[in-house]
């Protein structure tokens, strides 16, 4: 099996991924998450033993959420065999992917215990972060397996750190964003008119908001990204992913926005909003997986070098 047909696997199996986390917002959001009571795998009440769901919006909902993440777990057992199959390179893509089959055994284990723990909401939100996990490996693979039309930059572990810094700034947000779903307060960007609310409580109102100004953070800062990416001529590569996570996060402020102005009633919203973060993130992933793996380095090239003698920086481009 080809390369190119592994990396192919890994982009199916990230957007998959994806559509998944985006169904799981919905199924959330409309309230369908307990549409097959306590029971996991089957339906309690279902059709043929609880194979098949009856025609209920809410089980059909829940049943397919689940049939959709066993086709996510297929996948992710045939990217590894491809993988292997084709000879990839163990560190940098067959461990990945077995990872991603590791952490998708864990989560399907996770969502038997959301529902019975009857939806407890910091184990939804664990759920969530661990899909996050999911969709990371996925797109490290998918890079790791790439054809490189381009000239990468030489390594550069602290851009790299910038980058993954940013990643980690808006997994946080959508984590903060798990944990009050659902729960209302009128305003925006204030919280319910409150500047600065009692800061060592834990009422909800307080953690939504650490939750916009965490998002409003982390959207400077995807600013100052972008901008450093094209000030550093880094790959176009690299600054297109940073560049698309910078749009997809002013996006999902946008939603952030519609989700207030709908009272979060909108399953379409969750949706959206979860979907457009679960993006970002994926872009910021890509982002920082581009800048960190050389691909100079699997045809027995030199990369010990992090610096150009002629610029003194470990952002300049190979001069061949």
């Amino acid at each position: 099996m080809k390369r190119l047909s592994v990396h192919r696997l890994a982009v199916v199996a990230v957007w998959s991924t994806l559509f998944l986390v985006a169904f799981g917002g919905y199924t959330r959001g409309s309230g369908s998450g307990y549409g097959c009571k306590d029971r996991w795998p089957l339906c309690e009440g279902g059709l043929l033993g609880g194979y098949l769901p009856r025609l209920e919006a809410e089980m059909v909902i829940e049943w397919t959420h689940r049939w959709i993440a066993l086709l996510v777990g297929i996948l992710a057992l045939a990217l590894v065999v491809a993988a292997i199959r084709a000879r990839m390179d163990r560190l940098r893509v067959v461990a990945p992917a077995i990872a991603a089959v590791v952490v998708i055994g864990f989560q399907a284990w996770l969502g038997r215990m959301v529902v019975k723990g009857h939806l407890d909401r910091d184990l939804v939100s664990i759920h969530m972060f661990v899909s996050m996990v999911v969709v990371a490996l996925f797109v490290i693979v998918a890079v790791t397996s790439r054809d490189v039309p381009e000239k990468p930059a030489l390594l550069d572990r602290a851009w790299t750190g910038k980058i993954a810094i940013g990643a980690l700034f808006v997994l946080g947000v959508s984590v903060l964003g798990s944990i009050v779903h659902n729960m209302y307060f009128p305003g925006w960007p204030l919280v319910d008119g409150h500047l600065v609310p009692d800061l060592t409580s834990t009422h909800p109102l307080t953690i939504h908001w650490y939750h916009r100004v965490v998002a409003g953070s982390v959207f400077v800062y995807l600013v100052w990204l972008a901008w450093q990416a094209a000030r550093a001529e880094r790959p176009l590569s690299e600054r297109r992913h940073v560049n698309a996570a910078l749009i997809l996060y002013m996006i999902n402020m946008a939603l952030g926005l519609l989700h207030v102005l709908t009272r979060v009633e909108s399953s379409w919203v969750v949706a959206s909003h979860l979907l457009i973060a679960s993006m970002a993130w994926a872009a910021l992933v890509a982002a920082a997986s581009l800048s960190f793996h050389d691909p100079r380095h699997e045809s027995g090239r030199d990369v010990a070098q992090a610096h150009s003698p002629r610029t003194g920086s470990g952002i300049s481009r190979d001069s061949g």
